[in-house]
């Protein structure tokens, strides 16, 4: 099962284009649509995860998908996809305002190891300018709820008492990783490093950065000579 998760508003991106950051235009389409588009190249079972807003009523007439509308606050995607992670298969959880390229898709596809795998990138991006890493989606099976639940429950607290404002994809890894919280660190075979145009687009400097949303914007054909991820 393959979830692409959206959480809605935030306040860095600030409306900008007049949409969630979700849905910023790329190549005359959503974002969130090019992840969709992504996570049904190698799943049948694919399920996305939308806030309760009418500007994503775009995404309605797509093929393929099962569209779960989420009412209310959520502390992460994880909360927010809970009641969808697969009892009998492997659960892979897209964030929604990432820009994912053909070779990162297929490295998570890839990644058959029946544990625990976050995907990311370690730190700085090349492209956007952001100083800091970014997790992208992670990887998990039905043997791995529990274990998930008793993490995601200190991270969330943690969170809501205001003692680590981390992301929590990367306070996850940190649990799994048996890390402080405060020490930036990634460890084999935890987390998996994707090295190439693969990005979050978090604030409007991300969009207006990187090149792939530049070139189309510009209306030219972006042919980027991809950087072989590497795996851990």
């Amino acid at each position: 099962m393959i979830i692409a998760a959206s959480d809605g508003d935030d306040p860095k991106w600030a409306n900008h284009l007049g949409v969630p950051k979700q849905l910023a235009p790329l190549d005359g389409a959503p974002l969130l649509a090019h992840t969709i588009e992504q996570a049904r190249s190698i799943s049948d079972d694919v399920h996305v995860t939308l806030p309760d807003d009418p500007r994503y009523d775009v995404l309605s007439a797509l093929p393929g998908i099962t569209r779960h509308v989420r009412a209310g606050d959520y502390p992460s995607e994880y909360a927010s996809t809970r009641d969808l992670w697969a009892t009998d298969d492997r659960t892979v959880l897209l964030l929604g305002d990432v820009y994912f390229t053909a070779s990162a898709i297929g490295t998570i596809a890839s990644t058959g190891e029946r544990e625990i795998r976050i995907f990311g990138r370690e730190g700085a991006s090349a492209y956007t300018g952001s100083d800091w890493g970014a997790v992208f989606a992670t990887s998990f099976w039905p043997e791995h709820h529990a274990e998930l639940d008793r993490h995601l429950t200190e991270v969330h607290y943690e969170h809501a008492v205001g003692h680590c404002l981390r992301p929590p994809g990367w306070m996850l890894l940190c649990a799994v990783q048996d890390t402080p919280w405060e020490v930036h660190t990634v460890q084999a075979p935890w987390f998996v490093q994707i090295d190439d145009l693969t990005d979050c687009i978090d604030r409007a400097v991300d969009y207006a950065r990187h090149p792939v949303f530049d070139f189309h914007r510009q209306g030219a054909v972006v042919t980027p000579s991809f950087t072989a991820p590497r795996g851990s």
